[in-house]
């Protein structure tokens, strides 16, 4: 690995010969770039852990965004999360962080948003989807708040020791929306996927 990065860097800074265009020092340029950039992703996939930060740090961090989100202060707690998410993107529970963050905000765009990219990673968490439901029922997205609190719901009838009261409160919201979406959208209140 270091070899890569010696290489692509000798070829960034060293003579690339008078007899080279600018476009092609260019391409070659970006070419290396590009090089450096895959061997650097391949090998550190988070950034956090790229520049040797410990999980403690993380969890530290993460406790003190979540203390201030208890204590409602969204602001705060915001930045954290964000500067978690920028240095481990793959972490769910840092997108959910702030996704309530956001609700409490009454930032309902971007909770969506939060939400949304935390589906993405944990797309099997009722949670996720029951606030991403909540989200969109703020915003008047009836149709896809209706489609999360059943995804929710199933999800936590499959879970039921993690997903706490999900279920239950999925289903009264179902109710709510019943009347706000179209009778064939609604006629599926109850549908549940097949079991074997």
């Amino acid at each position: 690995m270091q070899d890569v990065f010696q290489n692509s860097f000798d070829a960034l800074i060293g003579d690339m010969g008078d007899d080279l265009s600018l476009e092609d020092k260019e391409i070659l340029i970006k070419n290396v770039s590009e090089l450096i950039v895959h061997a650097y992703e391949s090998n550190f996939p988070d950034m956090g852990v790229a520049v040797g930060l410990p999980q403690d740090y993380f969890d530290g961090l993460h406790a003190v965004a979540a203390k201030y989100a208890s204590n409602e202060r969204y602001e705060d707690a915001s930045v954290l999360f964000k500067r978690l998410m920028q240095l481990k993107p793959t972490e769910a529970v840092y997108y959910k962080g702030l996704g309530a963050c956001q609700l409490g905000l009454k930032n309902y765009q971007g909770a969506e948003v939060a939400y949304s990219s935390a589906e993405m990673l944990k797309a099997q968490d009722p949670e996720i989807h029951f606030y991403l439901g909540q989200a969109l029922y703020f915003q008047k997205k009836f149709a896809p708040a209706f489609d999360n609190f059943r995804f929710a719901r199933v999800l936590a009838e499959k879970y039921p020791e993690e997903a706490g009261k999900i279920a239950e409160w999925s289903t009264q919201l179902l109710e709510r929306l019943k009347p706000l979406v179209s009778p064939e959208q609604a006629s599926k209140i109850d549908l549940r996927p097949p079991t074997h």
